[in-house]
């Protein structure tokens, strides 16, 4: 009997392994649940094309249609081609008066306008002919915004730059088809120095000029001739009427338009006259 028991309490450690061993088994076999990390999406085209390195001659600009309002500024023009207290002598047909008085306002608008006509060939290994390009003095280019010193301006289908005194650069700027991203290429101008200048445009307030010129005609057997011509239009006038008038020789003293002037001396070749008013 003593061996049984003994032999009793040693199988009690093992059958308490097998057991422990069971449970592991039927524990590992139940499926754990994994962590499942979906793949990062595809960066697009467009912003890995944007991402990557500049290439030789290439720039990164921000160049765009200039958002700014025209800039405009008001003008007051006073002018007399004889000023009173004057006495001069003139050739028949010439105009003794020129009187010039009224408004504008200035406008000064986004646009750039070439000095001259003009001829581009960007200077390119990969096109062939190169693209020539021709402007005009009568054509206006838009000046655009950029952080360049003397700005950008629309030729075609690429950017012209300027120089601070607006003389065309030889570097011209070539969309890459990257955001901001311009190429530069060398081009040949003809002829070499070219000058755009802003457009400014001019109007004139109404009711405020006040534009005439007296001219001496002739002598007409004993009298004198003037014309009186009334202009409108500022800076660019236009005739828009006449009047004729005739003054007796030997008046002391005769007005026309509002002036009083002295007649000292009048044949049909020249007038010396003088303006009192």
């Amino acid at each position: 009997m003593q061996w049984i028991i003994s032999d009793h309490k040693i199988m009690r450690p093992v059958l308490a392994f097998i057991i422990g061993m069971a449970m592991l088994l039927i524990t590992g076999c139940k499926q754990q649940p994994k962590l499942v990390i979906p793949p990062a999406p595809p960066i697009p085209l467009e912003i890995a094309k944007e991402n990557e390195p500049l290439h030789k001659n290439e720039t990164r600009l921000d160049i765009k249609l200039t958002c700014r309002l025209d800039q405009d500024k008001l003008r007051k023009v006073r002018s007399q081609s004889m000023p009173a207290g004057t006495r001069i002598s003139y050739p028949a047909g010439a105009d003794i008066l020129r009187f010039l008085q009224y408004d504008e306002k200035i406008i000064t608008l986004p646009k750039m306008q070439a000095t001259k006509d003009f001829e581009i060939i960007l200077l390119t290994r990969d096109q062939n002919p190169p693209l020539t390009m021709k402007g005009y003095s009568n054509v206006t280019y838009e000046l655009m915004d950029s952080s360049l010193p003397g700005g950008a301006i629309l030729l075609d289908s690429f950017y012209g730059t300027l120089k601070k005194d607006g003389t065309l650069s030889s570097t011209m700027l070539v969309p890459t088809g990257r955001k901001n991203v311009f190429r530069k290429v060398q081009a040949e101008i003809s002829p070499k120095k070219i000058r755009f200048k802003p457009v400014i445009r001019t109007t004139v307030l109404p009711d405020s000029e006040h534009h005439y010129v007296i001219r001496f005609i002739g002598k007409k057997g004993m009298t004198i001739l003037f014309e009186i011509r009334h202009l409108e239009g500022g800076s660019r006038p236009k005739v828009v009427s006449r009047q004729t008038m005739e003054i007796p020789l030997g008046t002391p003293l005769i007005e026309i338009n509002g002036h009083t002037f002295r007649v000292h001396t009048a044949t049909t070749e020249f007038i010396d006259i003088e303006r009192l008013s």
